[in-house]
């Protein structure tokens, strides 16, 4: 009985490393393939947010040669910035990635401004853990146009939601306050914060 109980222990540890040893090796063997993904999809979300247009045959080669000619990161000292320009080399928006807490996790993105940072251009999610049909919501392409075009309110609240209380720019997803407030105040900080880098609102 003794030897069987050593035994099962045995076989459970070789098991064990063995199925280890495998997930391992999976991992190490994709992670190149997830990490390829993962920036064609950080490169598609910027070329949205910046409302640059990819033609529908382009692939990921192609996707990332439209993103290093027409995205070019500009020299800041405390901020992340990226721009545009147009053929006589006039900066036509600027780009900051953003990255703040909400209900379930980070949630990731880019958020595009006009030159003088008086409007946005368009914004996109890049990793959000809200809940799905709820505050999931908020990558759904309904609720993203609703900020492109939008003129930033002066002060620290830059962007707001339609209230019964206030007059916004945009609506928020029903049922998905949390998650809807928590983007907003990401934005409105992201802005403080480019306007008090770069100037604009005061």
């Amino acid at each position: 009985m003794k030897n069987k109980g050593w035994f099962n222990i045995v076989f459970m540890l070789v098991i064990t490393i063995m199925f280890t040893g495998l997930l391992s090796g999976a991992y190490q063997y994709t992670r190149p393939i997830i990490q390829t993904n993962e920036r064609a999809f950080e490169i598609q979300a910027y070329l949205n947010a910046f409302q640059i247009d990819i033609p529908v045959d382009a692939r990921g080669q192609d996707i990332e040669k439209i993103y290093t000619q027409r995205i070019k990161r500009e020299d800041a000292k405390h901020l992340e910035v990226y721009k545009t320009t147009d053929s006589q080399k006039n900066i036509t928006a600027y780009g900051f990635p953003f990255r703040g807490g909400a209900l379930w996790g980070d949630i990731i993105g880019i958020l595009v401004l006009t030159p003088d940072l008086q409007q946005v251009v368009g914004f996109e999610i890049i990793e959000q853990n809200e809940t799905p049909g709820l505050g999931g919501r908020i990558e759904e392409e309904w609720f993203k146009a609703q900020f492109e075009g939008i003129l930033l309110y002066q002060d620290k609240n830059a962007i707001r939601y339609n209230t019964s209380s206030q007059e916004g720019q945009v609506d928020a997803i029903t049922g998905a306050t949390s998650s809807s407030n928590a983007l907003v105040q990401i934005l409105n900080e992201k802005i403080e914060d480019i306007r008090m880098q770069m100037g604009g609102a005061k």
